[in-house]
């Protein structure tokens, strides 16, 4: 039984080893990289700006749709049986002499109560909650790139140290195993070192399935595939900056006034009043203004009128769009706030963690990826 777990061992090292060696072959091509480049790559080619960059146009064009003015309408009636002219002789079908009827009206809407204004303002609020969504994307999809770039970065720097570490390891065994064809050491070493050989292959395969899934999600970012990235940092861009040169407060003020979520509900807001105004204003009726003439419809002969049609508000007032569009409001409102408590709350946390983590590194030991080489030396 013991024969056949360690069997099993290093048939599982095995299969992790050739892991390991074949999951670099699936991509295609490598390249070096620093963030500069990445981020103007990603502002280029990323699929998500791109489509959200066609809803602003998208969302312009309702701009435009709503400064148009409604079209004026026009009426045409000719009488097809002349019964008084079959009984004169005259003719009888589609009669368009002076005996016949003819009658043209032209009719045009006005609107009352500032609907167009208000329309196009509601208009002109949709594109600009587009364009907070473009920029909030952009904010969320750059904080993805920034950080699958540094991790990608530090993923390769911490398996080079695997690999050093196995490349060592690997050569003791075989020296070991010398050592035990000549007796010098026991079997019990030797399986003690191929077993954290393989506990260390373990976990760099860990580690290189950490770095797959980051390259994946940094390929898609970037509109890629199969490109394996080698990030280059500069030394300005990993320079320490103290904690004590962000004040908590300054940094809270900074995210109400440049977060895009935040503004996107304030924008909600401002539609939402608007559109309030807008429903309450469609309470007033419009106006229809027409002009017209009839040949012998009327009680004169070539009768040419003006009229004025409006509706009567008795019944309907638009009370239920309007009590809807005030509860919309009221409820936009209550998000705000709660956006606003959001914000706040992600800067407190980010800032703690930012002095933690500070914390952690000035305990950290800066001799101890130097005092490492020269152990594994």
């Amino acid at each position: 039984m013991f024969f056949q777990k360690r069997l099993l061992l290093i048939v599982s090292a095995l299969a992790i080893i050739c892991s390991l060696s074949s999951g670099q072959r699936v991509y295609t091509d490598t390249i070096k990289i620093n963030l500069p480049k990445a981020d103007s790559i990603f502002q280029a080619r990323n699929l998500l700006l791109l489509a959200e960059k066609f809803n602003i146009e998208a969302s312009r064009a309702l701009i435009l749709q709503s400064r148009l003015w409604d079209n004026p309408t026009i009426s045409v009636n000719q009488n097809v049986l002349n019964t008084e002219s079959v009984t004169n002789g005259g003719h009888h079908w589609f009669d368009f002499s002076d005996k016949g009827e003819t009658s043209i009206q032209v009719q045009q809407l006005f609107l009352l109560a500032g609907k167009r204004n208000k329309r196009i303002k509601i208009a002109e609020l949709a594109t600009q909650r587009e364009e907070q969504n473009y920029f909030d994307m952009l904010r969320t999809l750059k904080y993805s790139l920034r950080s699958g770039f540094y991790n990608i970065y530090y993923l390769h720097q911490i398996l080079k140290v695997y690999d050093k570490e196995t490349a060592s390891l690997g050569n003791l065994i075989k020296v070991f195993e010398n050592q035990l064809e000549k007796g010098y050491t026991s079997k019990k070493e030797v399986l003690r070192l191929k077993s954290n050989l393989f506990s260390l292959e373990n976990e760099k395969l860990g580690f290189l399935n950490q770095l797959n899934n980051s390259l994946a999600d940094f390929n898609v970012l970037m509109h890629t595939s199969n490109i394996l990235y080698l990030p280059e940092i500069a030394d300005a861009q990993t320079a320490y900056a103290s904690p004590d040169s962000f004040k908590l407060q300054t940094l809270i003020d900074s995210a109400f006034e440049h977060r895009y979520d935040l503004k996107i509900a304030q924008t909600d807001v401002n539609s939402n009043k608007m559109n309030l105004s807008y429903q309450k204003a469609l309470a007033v009726p419009d106006i229809s203004l027409s002009a017209g003439w009839d040949r012998n419809g009327s009680f004169i002969h070539n009768y040419n009128f003006i009229g004025l049609q409006i509706d009567l508000p008795f019944f309907n007032r638009n009370q239920g769009n309007i009590k809807l569009a005030n509860f919309v409001l009221e409820s936009s409102k209550y998000k705000l706030q709660s956006s606003e408590d959001q914000v706040k709350a992600d800067v407190i946390q980010s800032y703690a963690t930012l002095l933690e983590t500070d914390r952690l590194y000035n305990q950290f030991d800066k001799k101890f990826v130097n005092d490492l080489d020269v152990l594994i030396e």
